[in-house]
């Protein structure tokens, strides 16, 4: 991947009100040669944050001046010839189950209103290393669960933005930063990114520490990635595996494997068509691939583990404690609690088949193609969306990655999940560059045309 087309848009910036538009990636270079500013390019940030946040609520803490401040550090530090990181100058929303030393750390819970931590989360420390300038902390739902976040979808604020990781894909969508920080268990990064027409990555089971996060079940405790491009996926992957900077293209058309899952039943018959209609515009043949009958415990089994864990961090505190929890939460104690030892232990052994069974799926295939959400974002009363599509992946600890593909019956944005195997984050990247490319010369992207 190159930066040219980048290098054609900053020529067409006229004033620092644009700057917050361009890809991360044509952030980065700018700045290390000089076209650019960091301080620029944090004001521009700062204006569209400024102007969008009171209808989009993406953020539960900013700093405008703090982060003016960075980025004129940033700059003192490149023109005192320092050695720059890979994401040098560039602004980066960290959604807030991800502890900070400098800023709140709460959780999205009341229960944890004030908590200022004394060290950052582990992640966060790398986007520090690597010159990224920190903005603010993404707004989550409690604990990261199936509950509304304040956010709304900027694309119809009438909307939702998904779940946890909503605040990140908003931001990111927005035009607020050019890349943002999430997680994920179930489908924290991937719903969010549909709903909100987001580029996102989840790497592979243990790809970077999780040590200081809201790690609720840590089999399942993924990082999630959320851009504007698959380059920029890229770019951001690379602060934390330096072999992902730079992915080089296909030289053979990649193996494909169509797969529904245990969640197929709800998808939306827009969503089933628009998905058939790009995989028959596809220059490859798309095999269809059934998964075993195991699977369809695949929901089941994570939801237990889920609520298992829940139930052993959060059931012996206080009455009065529990109660101020969001639903979800609270009903997710409960069930847990009346979980068995031996249940818990069967369904830790179903996650592992399902596991094994996913590596034998993507042996013949260097992706799954599904859907990233049931169809298009939910309107905020029917509440945040069902993540049945990314579950059985997030159990399985398979790098996947969400591309805003496809457009539903009201004009918004679904996304096509592609499934990695353990450890082969690199090349499902060149899979997702392949098929954005492929999908963009058959006809105009989602993300193209918004």
């Amino acid at each position: 991947m190159n930066d040219a087309s980048g290098t054609q848009r900053l020529a067409l910036v006229s004033d620092c009100r644009r700057l917050n538009e361009l890809s991360a990636r044509t952030i980065v270079n700018a700045i290390r040669d000089r076209r650019l500013t960091a301080a620029s390019v944090m004001e521009a940030c700062l204006e569209r944050i400024a102007t969008r946040e009171p209808q989009v609520k993406a953020w539960s803490f900013l700093d405008a001046d703090v982060a003016r401040e960075r980025a004129r550090l940033a700059d003192e530090c490149q023109a005192a010839g320092l050695p720059l990181g890979p994401l040098h100058g560039l602004p980066v929303g960290v959604k807030d189950v991800f502890d900070t030393s400098n800023m709140p750390s709460e959780y999205g819970s009341a229960s944890l209103r004030g908590r200022r931590p004394t060290e950052d989360a582990d992640a966060v420390s790398v986007l520090h290393q690597a010159g990224a300038l920190i903005v603010g902390k993404t707004s989550t739902s409690e604990f990261g669960m199936y509950h509304p976040s304040p956010t709304h979808n900027p694309l119809d604020l009438s909307r939702s933005p998904g779940v946890s990781s909503a605040g990140s894909a908003a931001a990111v969508v927005d035009h607020m930063v050019p890349l943002a920080l999430g997680t994920q268990h179930t489908a924290s990064t991937t719903l969010p990114a549909s709903f909100c027409g987001a580029f996102a990555f989840k790497p592979s089971f243990g790809f970077t520490s999780m040590r200081g996060s809201n790690v609720l079940v840590p089999r399942v405790a993924h990082i999630g990635l959320l851009a504007r491009s698959v380059d920029d996926l890229t770019l951001f992957a690379g602060a934390f595996d330096r072999r992902l900077t730079e992915v080089e293209p296909l030289r053979h058309p990649p193996r494909l494997g169509f797969v529904r899952g245990p969640g197929w039943d709800r998808v939306s018959p827009d969503a089933r068509q628009a998905l058939d209609r790009l995989v028959a515009g596809l220059p490859v043949a798309v095999a269809a691939v059934d998964l075993p009958g195991e699977f369809d415990m695949a929901l089941e089994v994570v939801l237990g583990l889920l609520n298992a864990h829940l139930a052993n961090r959060f059931g012996a505190l206080p009455e009065n404690t529990f109660r101020s929890f969001c639903p979800p939460l609270q009903e997710g104690i409960v069930a847990g609690r009346a979980l068995s030892a031996v249940r818990y232990l069967e369904l830790e052994a179903m996650a592992d088949r399902l596991g094994a069974l996913a590596a034998a799926l993507l042996s013949d295939h260097d992706a799954l193609l599904t859907l990233s959400a049931p169809g298009e974002a939910t309107r905020l009363e029917e509440g945040p969306g069902s993540g049945v599509m990314s579950m059985p992946w997030s159990l399985c600890g398979l790098p996947t990655v969400s591309l805003p593909l496809l457009r539903g019956i009201n004009d918004m944005p679904i996304g096509v999940q592609l499934v990695g195997c353990q450890g082969g984050d690199h090349d499902l990247l060149r899979v997702a560059a392949w098929l954005t490319d492929a999908v963009t010369l058959n006809g105009k992207s989602f993300h193209e045309q918004v």
